[in-house]
């Protein structure tokens, strides 16, 4: 006798033998004993999840000599016939070959005639999905008027393809991925009755590999058993299925480790090997997350990982902040990503590898809280920081003479645009208290930025230009016109109007200027800028003149971005 693959050799027989499907085997198993078959069954669910096996459960016991029966006895003319495929009672067609009307005409004449030998003529079609619209509107109408005897069972992996009608007309029982417990412990109990020794990361590896189909699993096992021819080891398991599994686990360490040059060596062999990179850097992710799930204290509830292999994992991750993880797993996923469509994946990944390799470690909010409350503690006590302390070319500060203007007062063209002179207001006009009215207005400004931050923004790109009987003009660059339009609503002029005032004598109105054309800056804008660059430049000195500040930009790392005025 020709040998039989394990995927057949052990596929269910009956209800109790069906792994994984208990919410299908048991109502099924309810209705037959209740009596309550109904005429349409739709079966959904991915590939070898048990869908046709189930099927061919529900024939046996319709139609078993000792039924109906949720138990068929496997030995009856009907059982056995069913199981070799050769009742006449019980017809399978695949939905993929016969998709046209006339396949359905030749159904439904068919149908009207009574079972040979059981009780019932059942029809299982599998891949239903693939019929056309004509023949599922000819199965219709034999759904809407079926005869006593006839029971149809539809199989499909892709439910949404089934028209509202036909699948309103059934019973649909969504099947579920097997899970990876249920997975490992029916080949651990096939393995047995073979009498074939297997580890237990073999049982993990090919049950992770199989992605929720018991019958995928089967043929994995079968193909590992038939390289082995035997005994079944992790590193033949990984070779012969193509798995690089082994591999992550050791590329992860180097990577924690901060070792990129024996990580990239890892992953020549990885590559020198012939393996898929997308799927290794795939199982990489993986491992990953459960490593990150592991630090949570996550168990194989959680993670399809053996026991022993979850507490190796959980030792591994005890130095390791979860955030870290979660960092790396970022990395990863992207390059994941970029794998996929870009046409050198090993270049991806490398770089990948290089950055998470030196990756550095994460510092919680709270801890830089802290640190900067302890030096202002020490500030206001008197203690000065230790000089010693300090690391000589930590800090990293531009010079102040390569500070641009521009950083510190806003781009002001200098003509005024075409009718803004009917309004009364020269570009030329000299500001009355030169740099102190500059300074007054700073200071309404940003009296207006705390009580209303945002029109505080908008104001801090205009310059005063001119202060002529009692109407200060403010002077805005050719782009801020939406700025005036913003400003110049009655709820903010009065605001800024009212505030101004308190801070710069005799104002009784304010003007808003757009300043843009081809003659040099005014007097007072001149005079202006080069105040207020001589003035940041002396802010900038008196900053980094402050031991706590020097402290502070060590210990962070930071860098001169930008100076705000401090606010009491």
């Amino acid at each position: 006798m020709s040998y039989q693959v394990l995927a057949r050799k052990w596929r269910p027989r009956s209800f109790q033998e069906l792994t994984g499907q208990g919410h299908v085997s048991k109502t099924l198993e309810n209705a037959i004993k209740t009596n309550r078959i109904a005429h349409a069954y739709l079966f959904s669910g991915v590939r070898g999840v048990g869908k046709t096996t189930v099927a061919r459960i529900l024939a046996k016991s319709l139609n078993c000599a000792e039924g109906p029966t949720p138990v068929p006895c496997m030995k009856c003319q009907s059982c056995t016939d069913i199981a070799t495929g050769f009742s006449v009672d019980v017809v399978e067609i695949d939905g993929a070959s016969h998709t046209g009307v006339d396949n359905v005409r030749d159904l439904q004449e068919r149908a009207q005639y009574a079972p040979l030998k059981g009780r019932y003529k059942i029809y299982i079609i599998d891949e239903v999905h693939m019929l056309s619209t004509s023949a599922f509107n000819a199965l219709l109408k034999i759904l809407e008027e079926p005869p006593p005897h006839i029971v149809f069972i539809f199989a499909t992996t892709e439910p949404h393809k089934i028209p509202g009608t036909i699948h309103s007309r059934c019973q649909h029982f969504q099947f579920r991925r097997i899970s990876y417990r249920e997975i490992i412990e029916r080949l651990r109990y096939i393995l047995l009755e073979e009498g074939i020794k297997a580890e237990e990361n073999v049982l993990s590896l090919v049950a992770r590999s199989s992605d929720g189909s018991m019958r995928d699993a089967l043929s994995l096992l079968d193909q590992v058993i038939s390289y082995t021819g035997g005994n079944l080891a992790e590193g033949d398991v990984s070779w012969i299925l193509g798995l690089a599994d082994h591999w992550v686990g050791p590329l992860t360490q180097h990577i924690i480790s901060k070792d990129p040059a024996k990580a990239l060596s890892l992953l020549k062999e990885v590559a020198d090997g012939g393996y898929d990179l997308k799927q290794f850097c795939s199982d990489l992710v993986g491992h990953l997350r459960n490593m990150t799930l592991a630090k949570l204290g996550m168990g194989q509830d959680v993670i399809d990982l053996p026991s022993e292999r979850i507490a190796e994992m959980a030792k591994v991750v005890e130095g390791i902040s979860l955030e870290d993880l979660q960092r790396l797993f970022g990395i990863f996923s992207k390059a994941l990503d970029e794998i996929r469509w870009f046409p050198y994946p090993r270049f991806s990944l490398e770089m990948a590898i290089i950055k998470a390799s030196n990756m550095r470690p994460v510092v919680p909010v709270d801890d830089l809280i802290g640190r900067l409350a302890s030096l202002e503690k020490r500030w206001d006590t008197g203690a000065a920081p230790d000089p010693k302390s300090r690391e000589t070319g930590s800090l990293k500060v531009s010079p102040v003479s390569a500070i641009p203007v521009a950083a510190f007062v806003p781009s002001v063209a200098t003509e005024v645009t075409e009718g803004e002179e009917d309004r009364g207001i020269s570009p030329h006009a000299t500001i009355k208290g030169g740099p102190d009215m500059v300074a007054l207005w700073s200071t309404a400004v940003s009296k207006i930025n705390e009580n209303k931050p945002s029109l505080g923004a908008y104001l801090e790109q205009g310059v005063p230009i001119g202060n002529e009987k009692g109407i200060l003009s403010i002077g805005f660059n050719g782009g801020a016109s939406v700025f005036i339009n913003l400003i110049e609503r009655q709820e903010c002029k009065d605001l800024i109007l009212n505030i101004v005032k308190g801070y710069i004598p005799g104002v009784e109105g304010i003007n808003y200027i757009i300043l843009s054309g081809k003659e040099g800056h005014s007097p007072a804008y001149n005079e202006y800028l080069t105040g207020a660059h001589e003035k940041k430049q002396q802010e900038v000195e008196e900053v980094f003149s402050d031991l706590i500040v020097q402290e502070a930009i060590d210990i962070l790392g930071g860098e001169l971005v930008e100076l705000r005025s401090r606010r009491e």
